[in-house]
């Protein structure tokens, strides 16, 4: 007899660790600017990431903040409870304190 299909709980494992899916792109283009200088004009200083509900934001933020710093880059988030210029300051400094502690 053949081995049983693997459950979905093993296939969405097996595939978390092969990578994204169709984020390739994302991922590429985020670590090709660590490589383009901060003078010119390609290079990008913020990336901003949208989409519906379910489509794999969290989990392709996650995965640049990890090639971030890798690349001893400090690193910042928010999302739509940020709702004005001092909540966004407030919130840059104390991830960037952290970051700087540890």
């Amino acid at each position: 007899m053949g081995s049983a299909r693997p459950s979905m709980h093993e296939l969405i494992k097996m595939r978390r660790r092969a990578g994204f899916v169709g984020r390739r792109g994302e991922i590429a283009l985020f670590r090709e600017n660590f490589d383009v200088s901060p003078l010119d004009v390609r290079h990008r200083f913020l990336f901003h990431i949208h989409g519906n509900a379910g489509v794999g934001k969290s989990s392709l933020v996650r995965e640049l903040v990890e090639t971030a710093r890798e690349r001893r880059a400090l690193t910042a988030t928010m999302d739509e409870t940020v709702n004005s210029v001092p909540e966004a300051l407030a919130a840059l400094s104390a991830q960037f304190a952290q970051q700087a502690m540890s």
